[in-house]
């Protein structure tokens, strides 16, 4: 197991006030999701990852996920999860403040999904969870990145990144964006704020 998956693993079982919850599957969903009006799907090739998108969504809408397993040829052959949701989606967009009253994308999560330090601590776990990795710190290498696919929501995580006093930066991929930290310190300081001790 990976260095990240061990991170993950641990965040992926951490309990919280169901405000908080709905900030992490924000940050989740946001993050990772393909999303159509009448379906949101989400792929993870990490099964703590995938329980606990499954477990977020029945405790906070009582919805079960359809979830389906494939192979991913591509470079490892790791089996890949895909949780599906294909019905209330407007209800659950709009809850978790991607969607206004008018059925409008936001490109910046509502207020209510980061008023206040837990919820926005909330927030960047779900969007750690999906989207995050992070090398062993025994390696000369160790840092922490993001990868994100749209140019504004790179800037918004990395300001947000930044208000938390963690230096981060953005590079400009072939495939999207990188938000990364790379400072040892730093780092410690990020797995605090989303409440991972272990690592």
């Amino acid at each position: 197991m990976t260095f990240s998956s061990k991170i993950k693993q641990e965040i992926s079982t951490t309990e919280c006030t169901r405000a908080e919850y709905l900030s992490e599957l924000s940050g989740i969903i946001r993050t990772s999701a393909e999303i159509k009006i009448y379906n949101i799907k989400v792929q993870t090739e990490n099964k703590f990852v995938a329980n606990r998108i499954f477990g977020l969504f029945k405790l906070l809408f009582d919805i079960n996920l359809n979830i389906s397993l494939r192979k991913n040829y591509n470079f490892k052959k790791n089996e890949i999860y895909v949780l599906e949701l294909k019905r209330d989606t407007l209800k659950v967009l709009r809850d978790l403040g991607i969607i206004n009253d008018k059925n409008e994308f936001l490109k910046i999560p509502t207020d209510s999904i980061l008023s206040d330090e837990e919820l926005t601590r909330a927030y960047l776990r779900g969007v750690f969870l999906v989207s995050g990795s992070l090398n062993d710190p025994k390696t000369s290498r160790y840092h922490l990145e993001f990868l994100i696919y749209n140019t504004e929501y790179a800037k918004f995580l990395n300001e947000l990144l930044k208000t938390r006093n963690l230096n981060s930066k953005i590079l400009h991929r072939r495939k999207g964006y990188m938000v990364y930290v790379k400072e040892a310190e730093k780092i410690s300081d990020f797995l605090r704020l989303i409440k991972a001790y272990n690592g």
